[in-house]
């Protein structure tokens, strides 16, 4: 099979990158690029480059490419992965735009005609594919749920250096709203009289500013603020965690995802605390392969302090969570089910008499 990965994309992004991790290694899978991020856009190298291709995929954030690729395409099919809503993101999540405005309508099209182009919508989660059905009209069966997933060879178990006498509580983001890193944050003002009790927080971002700006106002000595870490470097650096924090968002957003930090977590066999929400649940079970809690940075806190107490349930939950994530959703598996959605579109009455 011949896979075409078009339109305006960053290949080197984790969901991207993880598929084509993937179906590398399957036989039989032959993968082309014509990327508009990389090279100059050319309408008729578009053309020969679809021509060539048995399918068509888009990856993450490539709403606006959708519809003049599957025009090109014609009788191929197109496979769309947004793997977000631009309308809730930008209206909801980050409060960029108001909800009435015409640039909120704008999006919300951005959403919709993607979608509807597309042969087929994969969505990370179930979540997000109720979402797209209720939020934006696309039909329930036009969509097919495609986990997020790690590459396994790359975040894995290592040793890593620990200091005598320190709990370190981890978390890595782009500090974006869904992310909750303000709760975070208070959690670590509750434990502050925990001396032996470190907050590591990796990463910057959309609200790095006003994170920083919580610190300082109360004093957090317990929080260390790392900043950006390269992604060959991620793995050492939560494999030296003792346990991590996933997402507190308030958002609707925040209910709708597993975020890539979770899989990662997972996949090195560290505990994770995060929201409860339906996405996390479509994975994980609270006591058995995660702790679930509520926003509430009293909450955070004392799940923290359940699992530093409880060495027990800590290892139980880590092994859970690794035995789940390195069996189920790896990128070897995550690449076969999209080979097997692709082997489905093209086995369909619409392509087998086009």
């Amino acid at each position: 099979m011949k896979i075409l990965f078009a339109g305006k994309f960053d290949r080197a992004y984790n969901r991207t990158q993880v598929l084509l991790d993937g179906l590398r290694t399957i036989p039989g899978v032959e993968l082309s690029f014509y990327n508009y991020k990389e090279e100059a856009f050319r309408i008729g190298k578009l053309k020969k480059a679809i021509q060539a291709a048995d399918v068509v995929f888009l990856p993450s954030f490539t709403h606006g490419n959708v519809a003049l690729v599957k025009l090109l395409a014609g009788k191929k099919p197109v496979i769309f992965d947004p793997l977000i809503s631009r309308y809730l993101t930008k209206v909801f999540d980050y409060k960029q735009v108001s909800r009435y405005s015409i640039r909120a309508y704008k999006n919300y099209l951005k959403d919709r005609i993607s979608m509807k182009m597309a042969d087929l919508v994969v969505c990370d989660t179930e979540s997000h594919r109720q979402y797209f059905h209720e939020a934006i009209g696309i039909p329930l069966a036009k969509m097919r749920v495609l986990e997020v997933g790690v590459n396994t060879d790359e975040f894995r178990p290592m040793p890593a250096p620990h200091e005598a006498g320190k709990f370190v509580v981890g978390f890595y983001g782009g500090f974006i709203p869904l992310q909750g890193a303000q709760h975070i944050v208070m959690a670590a003002k509750e434990l502050v009289g925990h001396a032996d009790i470190e907050f590591r927080l990796i990463g910057n971002g959309f609200e790095f500013e006003k994170i920083k700006k919580i610190i300082a106002d109360h004093h957090l000595h317990n929080v260390q603020l790392l900043g950006w870490v390269a992604y060959k470097d991620l793995s050492q650096a939560i494999n030296e965690f003792d346990i991590c924090l996933g997402i507190f968002g308030d958002t609707h957003k925040a209910d709708l995802v597993v975020p890539n930090k979770v899989y990662h977590y997972a996949a090195i066999q560290k505990a994770i605390i995060s929201k409860d929400t339906p996405a996390i649940r479509s994975i994980f079970t609270q006591n058995e392969s995660m702790l679930l809690t509520s926003t509430a940075a009293a909450d955070i806190a004392a799940a923290i302090l359940r699992l530093k107490q409880d060495a027990a349930l800590r290892e139980k939950i880590a092994a859970n969570g690794y035995h789940i994530i390195t069996t189920q959703y790896n990128h070897r598996i995550m690449a076969q089910k999209l080979v097997d959605m692709a082997e489905g579109l093209l086995a369909s009455p619409r392509f087998t008499t086009a």
